[in-house]
């Protein structure tokens, strides 16, 4: 633990600022992980404790934490992880360490039931693996239909000599008709591959996006162009209000209490409240004339 505003993993050393959803786990040995360090540490159930000088042999079963869904309301839910992140203060900075390790063995014992079901409960992060997961797997189903339909119909519809000449020679219709048919066709096919081409590149633009989206985990996601600041147009409807250079050749700061010390320091200036009051003095005069 570095602060006491942000809990921090002392393996991966990832903070809750870098982490938003960092969720933090507690070993038999005492020792706090977080849950990306025993996914990867504890990949096949068992492994060593990482924690110099220990070496205990543990279990992936061994860790346990609740989640939001175990409590009647938030606060509930606060007032757990307030707890957790003193009880890994005090292992870590080793305080009260007997008296934490039975609070914790107490807890395992009460929530034994809780702990196992969450361990096998997927996670939001599992389900969103799974959703994106199912997403691409419709989408490529859709574009294997989609491309087996096009190329039936294009089958379909394909020019064939042979069938022309087998037709004319079957049928009574004469020969414009039977060309002019075949004709149509060829056109609606020409019609219906470009409107392939035009659903391909959408599907592609479409493709795109979503990629972006999934790509980007950061908290700070692009959103367009960057903040450029203009002077917003002040209709004032009275005489203008005097500029800073203004006011003090004019000697109106004379009669305005000058700020103290704490109030520079938070940016205040004297001149700020002179210039408000000259402007809600000047403010719509001019709207009897």
């Amino acid at each position: 633990m570095t602060t006491a505003n942000h809990r921090i993993c002392p393996k991966c050393k990832t903070s809750e600022f870098q982490n938003r959803s960092l969720v933090m786990m507690l070993n038999e040995c005492c020792h706090p992980l977080c849950q990306n360090c025993v996914e990867n540490l504890f990949a096949r159930n068992v492994a060593p404790c990482p924690y110099e000088g220990c070496g205990k042999m543990l279990k992936r079963s061994g860790f346990w934490t609740q989640q939001e869904d175990d409590f009647a309301t938030l606060r509930e839910f606060n007032d757990y992880l307030e707890r957790v992140e003193e009880i890994v203060f005090r292992l870590v900075n080793e305080l009260k360490v007997e008296e934490t390790e039975q609070e914790m063995h107490t807890f395992k014992e009460e929530f034994a039931e809780a702990i196992e079901r969450n361990r096998r409960r997927p996670t939001k992060d599992d389900l969103w693996v799974k959703a994106m997961l199912d997403e691409e797997m419709a989408r490529r189903s859709k574009v294997q239909e989609d491309n087996s339909e096009r190329r039936d119909r294009s089958g379909s519809v394909k020019f064939n000599p042979k069938a022309i000449i087998e037709e004319l020679r079957s049928s009574d219709l004469p020969a414009e008709v039977v060309l002019d048919r075949q004709r149509k066709k060829r056109i609606e096919q020409e019609m219906a591959d470009k409107e392939e081409m035009i659903r391909r590149k959408r599907d592609k633009q479409e493709e795109k996006l979503r990629a972006k989206e999934r790509a980007t985990f950061g908290v700070i996601r692009p959103s367009g162009k960057p903040y450029y600041h203009s002077q917003p147009t002040l209709f004032l409807n009275g005489p203008p209000v005097p500029g800073d250079e203004e006011l003090e050749r004019s000697g109106c700061l004379q009669f305005v209490r000058q700020a103290p010390p704490s109030s520079v320091a938070g940016g205040y200036l004297a001149r700020i409240g002179c210039t408000r009051a000259i402007l809600e003095a000047h403010a719509d005069l001019l709207n009897s004339l």
